[in-house]
């Protein structure tokens, strides 16, 4: 079951900054991306699409230790998107709001070959190629606070 729960209507001040916050690449990238989907949302709406991919031949589950797994997650928000792998106990992190950055640790050096959003898949197969790995598309985790758009996402999923 999906909660939405409605925010509070900011001051005048805080309206500004929410605006100028959505016209970020990683803004810019996670609106056109949904767009493309098909998928029908409003400035007003802060949403998010977190997808995690696992390499076993079971579904993704929320709960991993990233210490043991290997996951690759695809996070998609409002304002900003970006990816997490984590492989042999090594991880890396990479957040998109205007220019990428390392959140955390880039273990994998992740920075400098991280794409556009709209050519992530290229950057899925590259870690796949360079591990010796395959991720699960077909089995990944989706939450999302958009409705009725899972079964667009998981198309997606499968093109990559």
């Amino acid at each position: 079951m999906i909660v939405v729960k409605k925010m509070p209507r900011p001051a005048p001040q805080e309206a500004m900054t929410a605006r100028a916050s959505w016209s970020s690449a990683g803004a810019l990238a996670a609106a056109s991306w949904l767009r493309q989907r098909g998928v029908p949302t409003t400035l007003a709406t802060r949403w998010h699409v977190e997808i995690a991919m696992d390499t076993s031949d079971a579904p993704a589950l929320p709960d991993y230790d990233e210490r043991r797994a290997t996951r690759f997650h695809i996070d998609i928000y409002s304002e900003e998107w970006g990816v997490f792998f984590c492989h042999g106990g090594r991880a890396s992190w990479i957040r998109v709001t205007d220019i990428p950055f390392v959140h955390v640790c880039d273990q994998f050096s992740l920075l400098g070959v991280t794409p556009a959003l709209k050519d992530i898949g290229g950057l899925l197969r590259l870690v796949e190629q360079r591990n010796v790995i395959r991720f699960q598309r077909h089995l990944a985790l989706v939450r999302t606070n958009l409705v009725g758009a899972e079964p667009a996402i998981r198309r997606w999923l499968e093109s990559l």
